[in-house]
This record gives structure tokens, C-alpha cells and sequence, in this order.
């Protein structure tokens, strides 16, 4: 049988066709279906962690008005990347479909190309209509797509980006459950060599004295919480994410209520000396640098798209789901951030919780001090949720990392993953033994985050858009320029050649993708210039300062 092959596409059809790739079988089982709204659950609780409670710090001290119109820009900018990478996951999801049900025998790379739109040479006519081609049958993680598009080396850069921005943010987590557990839970009351803490304490690499020992503890409570749910599969975990999810958003609310009516009778700072200046316009380049990686760092979601997206029941309303999420953590952000650093000003803490330790102080009223203490035990509410999804994706990209294969979707080990990422989320945990300082991890996870969220999934858009009209482009020529030589072929071997092209072309013209506005030459140089403006002042921040 008579092919045209480069050696591009001879190396495309290498990675497609290797175990593990977008040509291997999905599993037999596909994955059980979540509904929309515990999708949009847990897409929250995988946005609103750590550097949610770094905030209203950085926005006191970089000035308010700046970092309320940092936050705005950075989401717009996240909810057109985050569609990008719905975008390239539909694309790559397509050409595994493909492959699978076109029934033609030994179909290669060489023989399809459906990451794009149907776009013959010289005709912008009959365009498919868009859609997502995502299904719960096949997940594409952020390193299979980048293995897919650029290859082994991109599989390997992005799963050592990922693998060490989630070792960071697990590490984050356990520090903001302990000092917080550290400061609120009376130890010292039954067993005395667990000392009491305050706030100064954390505002060094790690406390000292008997609240070592508090803080030390408090991480040992957080690791019996954690390590058991990191077991657990999305739906066994579903009923947890909900009451998790509410119970968090409830306390925010009456965060916000507290702030807003001590603003409103004039209490602000909880200190009758003056002045306090409110800093709403005030602009510190220094601490404005400091601010930048940290809201970056905030809204990071990307990396756990592709597990949410496999069981969500209506593939349709993804980019809804996604970017709804990210407006209304924005939302939360903004109020949250603004209300806080009113409220409190330059006694504002980097873990903006603990500051309604002030109001919790024995003479407040005891309506006062209850919100206040429910108000500080957030932070453990929060990492709690957020744990167990980020651990499963650590596992998830370990496995490729060292197998090529994203073996969570395999039923025969599935466990295995689980069992994986149970073990190696205790090393994040045995880290936060060793660092309390949510800021200092916060500024250098924002600094990979910039990376993840903005810069692989404009290349990922970039990168899949021109395979796709370099590979539609040519395959209609390619395919009449193959029928053309193969008429020097024997009937017996020229007959299938010329079937296998015919059902090819009807495979190619029933295949469509997602698309939309977003997805123009334009929309990604401007993300791409924002991207690199807002990474350099990250860099600047964590190199800098």
C-alpha cells in the first residue's frame, strides 16, 4: 500500500501510537457522571486555596485600588486560557475518537487530521458547526496535550512544572491548617508542652519554642484529615466537596458581614489610636510586585481541568462551568480582599484569618468572639477541600511523568494512583513541619502558576490551531496526490487504498471541534503580551525582593 509520510508526521504517528497515547483503548469503565453544580463545587474548592487567605495583605500593602484591577485583569485573562485548554482538550479528544470509531483499518496520523476545523485549501466555505468533542471516556492532562503538540520534552517540562507547583501549594496547605490551628486550639490547656502561639510568631520561617510544638501537632491533625480522603474517588468525595464548599462560603459571608459593619460604625483597625490610613489609592511599587505572583497564584484552576471536566454530566456548558467559577471566585477575592483590608488596615496578617484573633480576645462581646473564632478556623476548612483534588493530580502526573500514560482513567490502577498519591502527599506535609511562612511559599508557587495558567495553554492554543490547518491544509491534496501514484499500484492493492480514503474523507468531514472568538490570532498576542508583562513583574518580585 502506497503512502505519503514525512518525517514530522512519522514521528506524530510514533507518540500516537505508543501505549498510553490518544491511539491507545479507553477504559472499559468509564468514570462515574457528577451533575454541573458539584462540578462547580469542586472547581471552587480547587481555585479557592491558599492564596485566598494572602490577599487582603497584599492588597492593604501594594494599594487596594491596584490589586482589586490586577485581580479583574487576571481573571478575564485566565477565563480565555482556561477555554483554551476546553479548546486543545476537544481537539486531541476528537482525534482519539477518531481513531477509535472510524472503523478503517489501521488508520495512522498520516491518514486523519481532526485537531481544527474543517477548512479545506482555498475554501472558507461549509465550516463545521463548533462543539466540544470532551467525553468521560478519555481525559487528556496538561502533559499529555503538551507531548501531543510538542512532543517528549514538553510531557516532561510541564509535568515537573506541575509536580513542583502542586508540592509547593500541598506544602501551603499544611502550613495554613497548622499556624492556624496552632493559634486557635488552647493546647497548652491539657498537654503543657504544646505552648500557646500569636501572630508574630508566623511571621518568621517558622515559630519558635513550645509553639513549635503546637504548630508541629496541629500538622499531624491535619495529615490524619487528609491522607484518608486522598483515597477516595470523585464520587465517594462529592458529598464532602458540597458540605466543605458551603460551609466555606458561609464563613466568608459572615467574614465580609463582620467587616462591612465595623466599617459602617466606624471600627476600623480594632484600635481606638489613629491614624489609619486605608491605602485604597496608595501605590507601593514594592509591594505591588509582591501582589502580582500571589493573585496569579490565587486563581490557578488549569491543571485540575481535565479531572473535572472527564465526569461532568453536560459537556456542552464546560467553558460556563470553568469560567463561571472564575468570576465568582473573583467576586469572593475582590469583596473578601477589599472589605478585610479596610476593615483591619496595617494590622492586617499574610494569613488574613488569623487577624480576627484581635476580635476573639477575652472582654469582645461573645457573639463577636464566636463569628470571630468560626472566621479564623476557615483557612482549615478550605485546604482541607482542596487537598485531596490537587493530590490526585500530583499522582495523576507523576505516573506520566515516569510512564508516559495517565493511568487514573485504567481500572487496574486506579488504585495504585490512588494508593500513589496518598503516599506522596505526605512529603508535603513533612515540608510544612519545616516552614510556616505562607507568604514566602505563595510568592514562588505564583511564580510557577504564571507558567501553567498562562503561558502553556497560549501555547498549547497556538500550537494545536497550526497542526490543525497545516494537517487539514494538506491532507485533501495529500489524499489526491496518493490516489494518483497508486495508479501504478495492482488492482488487489489499489482497490483498498482507494476505500480507505473515501471513509477517511467522511470521518473528516463529521468531525467538528470547539471554537469560538476567543480563539483569533489577536485574543492570544494580547494574552500573550499581558502573560509576559505580569510574569516578568513576578520575577521581579521573587528575585528582587
Amino acid at each position: 500500500m502506497f503512502e505519503l509520510i514525512t518525517s514530522e508526521r512519522m514521528e506524530e504517528d510514533a507518540l500516537l501510537r505508543r501505549p498510553g497515547s490518544i491511539n491507545s483503548e479507553p477504559a472499559e469503565d468509564a468514570p462515574i457522571e457528577i451533575g454541573m453544580l458539584p462540578a462547580f463545587i469542586m472547581a471552587l474548592n480547587f481555585i479557592i486555596g491558599a492564596g485566598f487567605f494572602s490577599m487582603p495583605y497584599v492588597f492593604y500593602h501594594g494599594g487596594i485600588f491596584y490589586g482589586a484591577l490586577t485581580l479583574i485583569i487576571v481573571t478575564l485573562t485566565l477565563i480565555i486560557t482556561s477555554n483554551w485548554t476546553l479548546e486543545v482538550c476537544s481537539r486531541a479528544q476528537a482525534l482519539d475518537t477518531v481513531i477509535r470509531e472510524s472503523e478503517i483499518p489501521d488508520l495512522t496520523f498520516q491518514d486523519v487530521s481532526i485537531i481544527g476545523r474543517r477548512q479545506p485549501v482555498n475554501s472558507r466555505t461549509n465550516l463545521i458547526t463548533p462543539k466540544y468533542e470532551i467525553t468521560g471516556t478519555r481525559k487528556f492532562e496538561f502533559t499529555e496535550l503538551m507531548e501531543i503538540f510538542f512532543g517528549i520534552p514538553g510531557r516532561i517540562f510541564t509535568a515537573v512544572a506541575i509536580i513542583v507547583y502542586l508540592l509547593v501549594t500541598l506544602t501551603a496547605y499544611s502550613t495554613i491548617f497548622g499556624s492556624t490551628w496552632a493559634l486557635v486550639i488552647p493546647y497548652n490547656n491539657s498537654i503543657p508542652v504544646l505552648g500557646s502561639c500569636n501572630l508574630t510568631d508566623f511571621n518568621r520561617l517558622l515559630p519558635e519554642g513550645d509553639c513549635l510544638n503546637s504548630y508541629r501537632f496541629s500538622i499531624g491533625i491535619f495529615a490524619c484529615i487528609v491522607l484518608p480522603m486522598c483515597l477516595m474517588n470523585m464520587q465517594t468525595m462529592k458529598p464532602f466537596q458540597i458540605t466543605l464548599s458551603f460551609t466555606m462560603q458561609f464563613t466568608i459571608l459572615v467574614a465580609i458581614i463582620h467587616c462591612v459593619y465595623g466599617i459602617a460604625t466606624d471600627h476600623v483597625a480594632h484600635d481606638d489610636t489613629g491614624p489609619h490610613p486605608s491605602n485604597f489609592f496608595t501605590f507601593d511599587f514594592k509591594n505591588f510586585l509582591a501582589m502580582v505572583p500571589i493573585v496569579v497564584y490565587a486563581q490557578v484552576l488549569h491543571e485540575g481541568i481535565p479531572m473535572i471536566a472527564q465526569p461532568a454530566s453536560n459537556k456542552k456548558k464546560l467553558h460556563k462551568l470553568f469560567g463561571g467559577a472564575l468570576c465568582f471566585a473573583c467576586v469572593v477575592y475582590l469583596t473578601f480582599s477589599v472589605v478585610v483590608a479596610l476593615r483591619f488596615r496595617e494590622h492586617i496578617t499574610p494569613v488574613a484569618s488569623l487577624v480576627w484573633s484581635r476580635t476573639a480576645l477575652p472582654g469582645n462581646p461573645l457573639l463577636v468572639r464566636t463569628v470571630s473564632y468560626l472566621i479564623m478556623m476557615t483557612p482549615s476548612v478550605v485546604v482541607c477541600s482542596a487537598y485531596p483534588l490537587c493530590a490526585i493530580t500530583l499522582a495523576t502526573n507523576i505516573f506520566i511523568l515516569i510512564t508516559g500514560r495517565d493511568l487514573s482513567t485504567d481500572p487496574r490502577y486506579r488504585t495504585k494512583v490512588k494508593l500513589v498519591g496518598a503516599v506522596i502527599s505526605i512529603l508535603p506535609i513533612i515540608c510544612g513541619l519545616f516552614i510556616s511562612n505562607l507568604k514566602t511559599l505563595s510568592k514562588y508557587a505564583g511564580l510557577i502558576a504564571f507558567v501553567l495558567i498562562m503561558f502553556i495553554p497560549t501555547l498549547l492554543q497556538v500550537q494545536s490551531r497550526r497542526k490543525c490547518r497545516r494537517v487539514f491544509g494538506e491532507v485533501d491534496q495529500w489524499i489526491e496526490d496518493s490516489i494518483a501514484v497508486s495508479q501504478s499500484l495492482r488492482e488487489e492493492d489499489r482497490t483498498p487504498l482507494l476505500d480507505k480514503y473515501a471513509r477517511l474523507r467522511d470521518v473528516m468531514t463529521m468531525t467538528p471541534y470547539y471554537s469560538s472568538w476567543w480563539s483569533r490570532t489577536w485574543v492570544v498576542v494580547v494574552i500573550g503580551i499581558i502573560s509576559m508583562v505580569f510574569f516578568i513583574l513576578g520575577a521581579m518580585s521573587v528575585f528582587l525582593l
